[in-house]
């Protein structure tokens, strides 16, 4: 996964916004997340996967009751490698979030998408995305314990850290002013169980390196910003 993908679909942020966005939940930790971010009052995006729901679908509510957007990412973490299988990933994903929040949950809310590992690049009808990032910092490396065959550390000679994250990070929003953040709250049943690790073995740390991540964004100036809705077209 590269530090920044910019797909079609990503919204442009005003000079010095950052919009924190989380992949691949919900998971144990996410209703903390949520509040947290809500104490703070700060707006984010968390990209949910159907197979977390599975797990941890009653963390929908609080995520939704901390003022937070519920985006999809896919019924389960693959690439989309065409549009009638990322129509149905999202149909899917879309309907198990409804199974928890209510059949009309979206009917008035922007459905925000992002597909799994940034790969996929169309529009897909009744969807706002394909939504990409424009800073990350190698955080799966923390929740993987650089143990996984699946997503073998980017620099195996220097393991991530939670200090190392926030820096990479405040990199690539340095580079564009500003930008939209790529975090996860949880990771794929499917990829780590594929790769002999069990929920236990996973190093989630998504609350500390946003505590860390906001005290300095906020020292440096920068503006925490929701995603923002596209305007309707003509």
């Amino acid at each position: 996964m590269n530090d920044a993908c910019v797909l079609s679909g990503t919204p442009a942020l005003p000079a010095g916004g950052v919009a924190l966005t989380y992949d691949d939940g919900p998971g144990p930790r996410s209703a903390e997340l949520a509040r947290l971010l809500r104490h703070e009052r700060v707006p984010a995006t968390f990209f949910v996967l159907g197979e977390s729901i599975r797990r941890y679908g009653e963390v929908l509510a609080e995520v939704a009751d901390c003022g937070h957007t519920i985006g999809l990412h896919s019924e389960y973490h693959r690439p989309f490698s065409s549009v009638p299988l990322a129509a149905d990933q999202l149909g899917k994903c879309r309907a198990r979030v409804e199974q928890y929040l209510g059949a009309g949950y979206f009917d008035d809310k922007p459905i925000f998408y992002r597909p799994p590992y940034g790969i996929g690049d169309e529009p897909m009808p009744g969807y706002i995305g394909p939504v990409g990032w424009h800073a990350s910092g190698r955080d799966w490396d923390i929740t993987y314990r650089n143990d996984a065959p699946l997503r073998p550390p980017t620099n195996p000679r220097q393991p991530q850290s939670v200090e190392g994250c926030v820096e990479d990070i405040l990199a690539g929003l340095r580079r564009g002013d500003g930008g939209v953040v790529l975090l996860h709250d949880f990771a794929p049943t499917t990829e780590y169980t594929a790769g002999g690790l069990a929920e236990a073995d996973l190093d989630l740390q998504a609350v500390e390196i946003t505590v860390l991540l906001l005290q300095r964004l906020r020292a440096e100036g920068y503006q925490l910003v929701g995603l923002p809705v596209p305007a309707p077209a003509g």
